[in-house]
């Protein structure tokens, strides 16, 4: 069996006790909630106890009505407690014997004002106890606001229900089995008694996934076939002493003949039975000789293909190994029978399911089929790899189009002036950050479709324009491989277009950015270009988008142009760097990185402040430890911009 990915967990825990005559019902940790069968509640949110109906505990019954808000358990802050408001109660009974004792431990002593409708029930510290016999007791709150309750001990007179005992002994010479790595090695038609236990990954129909830790923390799959008498639900563990028959279906080791299956004795975190991730793996997985049936995956970013109405299907996966790409594939059968999405071609998916063994091919039974969301603009434009396809999941808005000999080119941004930046994984926190608009350029190629599709848009649908990333380390464009959608009825915002004044010696757009450049225009060796008055910062003017521009320009040498334009980068600024950034720098060189595409004349010779009236005089740039630099230091930066209106922003900015 595989022992390419290890489970990083503990040994099997016990999440309630069940010690003679008492029970534990523990609200306080995820652990012991999942161990009742409640769900876990999100962050400032609730699982209601009495939509979630009565649980039984070692043979311990908690129900639950609902006061002035519902009873319920609540996350606050990762801190969870039950909450009984005023007038609601919780029921603790027993089919057999008595409740004879029970201890209430509160979360908040405050307003812990409970009430038992029978026996004795005094509170101490923060510690409710009731004395008395009876098959059922119930609590009420009578206070104010809410009483919180970490855990409740319930202790009784009887051992509670126990499972009938297997026949004993089944049969003294039936072979007995401790680990399911070891079933291959039976002949089939071997009957077995299993004497470790297993936990449920899956369970539809007579099929039922288990799972099982060695000693080294190594996840052993196996599958068995046929009527348990049990329906478990996921994470369940399943006690040892139930039998089976070792058995080869079209290659694919089984247990069948399933008997003796008893009560789950506890049900473990959903970190137990998650799928492994096996994105860009494959390759790997879809060989049988490394052992993969049986297991539950998920894969990212996928191609499904060649669905047909027996349900089989083709995924396919683009991966990389050693700097070669290639594709990746792996039969599906839709054994479930989930309903597919609509398939396209030129979409990717996230797809979970259970890999079986059928003739020799590893094929996904898929559990459930997602489209991917897309990817937000600027983690395609700061992170993305050129060559791979993307769907941008932004609301993005049409500044420019051009369609000329330079090929047909829609110019668009996310105008966001913040993004919610997730650094959990490398930082242990996500935030929401100040940003400033990126910009991508749609190349429909030769596309008249595309092109058409949004020509005349204003606005495009999220989730909607897909296509290859290219040229994102300098002037990022997405050659697209559908018709984006428009978006109608919606009013085109006021764009965030910057303004980049040459007479400040100032110049840090984005490739593909639409703006405003200000400066004198001047020819040098036969070529255009835009200055500052004394020509020593200059910036090329290429008339690609608008050739007709240059007629207009080229007897007007020396005037202050004011001009709407596309700015592009001729080379990333430095090498390795991940991509271009609005950089300040004190090369001699830095414009001449620019090469500016007028769309229009805004103003000749007197500025005119129809796109913005805030030019950007100075940039400084501070790292978390309040070093002040004129260029941008490792690590993070705060980018201080002040303006000619006097107004200043900072704006975070992730490391370089």
């Amino acid at each position: 069996m595989n022992r390419f990915f290890l489970l990083n967990l503990m040994a099997f825990l016990a999440f309630f006790s069940l010690q003679a005559a008492e029970v534990t019902f523990d609200f306080s940790t995820a652990e012991g909630i999942t161990a009742m069968g409640y769900a876990v509640p999100d962050q400032s949110a609730g699982t209601n106890l009495t939509q979630a109906g009565p649980v039984t505990v070692g043979g311990v019954t908690l129900s639950a009505v609902d006061g002035a808000t519902p009873t319920r358990i609540w996350n606050s802050q990762g801190s969870f407690s039950l909450r009984i408001y005023v007038d609601g109660s919780i029921t603790l009974s027993v089919a057999e014997g008595s409740i004879t004792g029970i201890t209430v431990n509160a979360a908040n002593t405050t307003n812990f004002d409970l009430l038992a409708d029978v026996g004795d029930y005094s509170v101490t510290d923060g510690v409710g106890t009731w004395a008395g016999s009876a098959s059922a007791v119930t609590i009420t709150h009578y206070g104010s606001k809410n009483a919180q309750v970490a855990s409740i001990v319930v202790t009784t007179d009887s051992e509670g229900p126990v499972d009938p005992d297997p026949e004993d002994p089944i049969d003294p010479n039936i072979t007995k089995l401790d680990s399911l790595h070891h079933l291959a090695a039976l002949e089939d038609g071997t009957a077995f008694q299993f004497i470790s236990d297993v936990y449920v990954n899956f369970q539809w129909n007579d099929h039922l996934w288990v799972m099982q830790l060695d000693e080294e923390g190594n996840a052993i799959a196996g599958v068995i076939y046929g009527d348990t008498g049990k329906q478990y639900p996921l994470g369940a563990v399943i006690p040892a002493g139930w039998t089976g028959v070792k058995q080869t279906y079209k290659g694919l080791v089984e247990i069948g003949e399933p008997a003796h299956f008893g009560n789950p004795k506890t049900i473990l975190d959903e970190e137990y039975y998650s799928p492994f991730d096996c994105t860009g793996y494959m390759s790997y997985i879809s060989d049988p000789e490394e052992g993969w049936e049986n297991y539950k995956v998920f894969f990212e970013g996928v191609h499904l293909s060649k669905i047909n109405p027996n349900g089989t299907f083709m995924i396919t996966s683009i991966e990389t190994e050693d700097d070669l790409t290639y594709e990746a594939s792996l039969v599906g059968f839709n054994k479930f029978g989930i309903e597919y999405p609509e398939v396209d071609s030129t979409e990717v998916y996230s797809i979970e399911g259970m890999l079986t063994l059928y003739n020799g091919v590893i094929e996904l039974y898929p559990i459930t089929i997602s489209s991917n969301p897309g990817t937000r603009l600027w983690k395609v434009v700061y992170e993305g790899e050129d060559g791979q396809t993307y769907k941008l999941n932004d609301t993005l808005y049409v500044a420019a189009v051009v369609n000329g000999d330079a090929g047909k080119l829609i110019f668009v941004t996310d105008n966001v002036d913040e993004i919610y930046y997730d650094t959990y994984e490398d930082w242990g926190y996500a935030e929401w950050m100040a940003w400033y608009p990126d910009w991508i350029a749609l190349d429909c190629s030769d596309n008249e479709e595309f092109f058409n599709a949004v020509a005349d848009a204003e606005v495009l649908m999220p989730g909607t324009v897909k296509g290859v990333l290219a040229d994102r380390m300098t002037n990022p464009r997405l050659v697209l491989n559908s018709a984006p959608a428009a978006l109608v009825d919606v009013e085109l915002p006021t764009l965030t277009l910057f303004r980049y004044d040459l007479s400040q010696d100032y110049l840090t757009a984005l490739g593909n950015e639409v703006g405003r450049a200000d400066g004198f225009f001047y020819y040098k060796d036969g070529k255009p270009y835009l200055c500052n008055e004394s020509g020593d910062v200059a910036v090329k003017i290429g008339y690609d988008y608008a050739p007709q521009l240059e007629a207009e320009m080229m007897d007007k040498e020396g005037c202050n142009f004011g001009l709407l334009c596309v700015f592009a980068i001729g080379e990333a600024w430095e090498e390795n760097q991940p991509v271009s950034h609005r950089i300040h720098s004190t090369d001699d060189d830095y414009f001449t990185n620019y090469t500016i595409y007028p769309l229009a004349i805004i103003s000749c010779a007197a500025v005119d402040e129809a796109v913005s009236d805030k030019q950007v005089i100075d940039i400084k740039y501070v790292n978390p430890a309040g070093i002040v630099s004129e260029t941008p230091q490792d690590g993070v930066n705060i980018v201080i911009t002040t303006h000619s209106d006097g107004s200043r922003t900072a704006v975070k900015r992730m490391a370089n």
